[in-house]
């Protein structure tokens, strides 16, 4: 039973999908939108400062 994975264990599982997606966009739009997402990803209560800071 210790192999058993509690859902607060499986955060990074989410965080490497959401990188692995952020640099799919990278290629397709810009650098800009993969800083842009790293951010979120990494810093969620920081999205209010990512939008103030992009004028």
């Amino acid at each position: 039973m210790q192999n058993r994975l509690r859902p607060l264990q499986k955060p990074h599982l989410r965080r490497i999908s959401a990188l692995c997606a952020a640099r799919s966009l990278a290629y397709l739009c810009d650098m800009s939108s993969l800083t842009a997402l790293l951010r979120l990803e990494l810093h969620p209560h920081l999205g209010g400062l990512q939008r103030s800071q992009a004028t």
